[in-house]
């Protein structure tokens, strides 16, 4: 699991600096319709006095309407300027353009986060599938291994004997989760005792006691760094 997972933290390394592209171009976007809509509602309203002006009465108000269906026609009929008309048509077009635009810098933000939503599921079904191959190779099922309640848990423990490493893992594999990282030289799951570097540029980091020959009895008191680290240093 940790080179699936190294390699999809790898792929989400440029992710922020995407999604704050694509959200600046959005603000950008936004603060230009704002812009539009206020010269276009000027524009208009200089576009009404003008009507106005040429048809020698002010617009007609409800009651008038009412009143005088007619009036309704007459004000229509008044001739606008044809410099604020094509000016009108233009904004009302780029508002209109700059608002598909937004829809398509949305849809490339979904897309972005989809496909990487896709990759991590397909990493995770390839996990489960080498995990479910490991299960079967070592003769091991998800439940084989689940603690059982004892008759007399003080006699067991001075019975029982230290398992295994390969007995370990085995038990552990069992209830392993798909997503479960993998550790060590052995690259295999956390199982056991497990010891840390100290080294900070340690690509490993983590180790179980017996692939690095420690035991309880042998437990490092201090600071531990790996055989690896150790010849770097050197």
């Amino acid at each position: 699991m940790t080179s699936y997972l190294r390699a999809f933290i790898s792929s989400c390394t440029d992710l922020p600096s995407e999604f704050q592209r694509h959200l600046n171009g959005l603000l950008t976007l936004d603060s230009r319709v704002n812009e539009l809509q206020r010269q276009l509602d000027d524009a208009m309203v200089e576009q009404l006095r003008h009507m106005a002006s040429t048809s020698g009465q002010e617009p007609p108000t409800k009651k008038q309407k009412q009143k005088d269906k007619d009036a309704e026609w007459k004000w229509k009929d008044a001739q606008g300027d044809p410099v604020l008309a094509k000016k009108i048509e233009e904004n009302m077009n780029e508002i209109l353009h700059i608002s598909e635009e937004k829809m398509k810098r949305a849809q490339q933000i979904y897309d972005l986060v989809d496909q990487h939503i896709r990759k991590l599921d397909k990493d995770l079904k390839s996990f489960g599938a080498e995990v479910s191959k490991e299960r079967e190779r070592l003769g091991v099922t998800a439940t084989s291994f689940l603690a059982k309640p004892a008759a007399d848990s003080t006699k067991q423990k001075k019975d029982s004997q230290p398992k295994s490493p390969e007995v370990l893992y085995k038990e552990a594999l069992a209830v392993a989760d798909v997503g479960e990282p993998k550790y060590c030289y052995c690259n295999r799951i956390s199982f056991g005792e497990m010891i840390a570097c100290e080294s900070e540029d340690c690509p490993i980091e983590w180790f179980h006691f017996s692939c690095v020959g420690l035991t309880e009895d042998n437990r490092p008191k201090g600071a531990w760094v790996c055989p690896d680290c150790q010849r770097k240093k050197k």
